[in-house]
């Protein structure tokens, strides 16, 4: 397959999906290896307590959403 840079030093993979990530290698002068990395795990998020008006509260390193609350009250008597 051959891929040709835009002006912007882009080259397009008709195979390729948004978002994959490579790794590019260059081996010789001219000579490129891309290999397509596996994405890694998501890391968990981290949470700690706080008292916020009198109420303790989990302030996330992450975003939570809806479902996600409504999954945890579930599991409670």
């Amino acid at each position: 397959m051959t891929v040709v840079a835009d002006s912007k030093h882009r080259v397009t993979l008709r195979h390729a999906k948004p978002g994959d990530r490579f790794d590019l290698a260059m081996e010789d002068e001219g000579r490129y290896v891309l290999t397509k990395l596996e994405p890694g795990r998501p890391r968990p998020a981290k949470a700690r307590f706080e008292k916020r008006d009198g109420y303790t509260v989990v302030v996330s390193d992450k975003p939570v959403s809806e479902a996600a609350i409504k999954e945890a009250l579930a599991e409670f008597p």
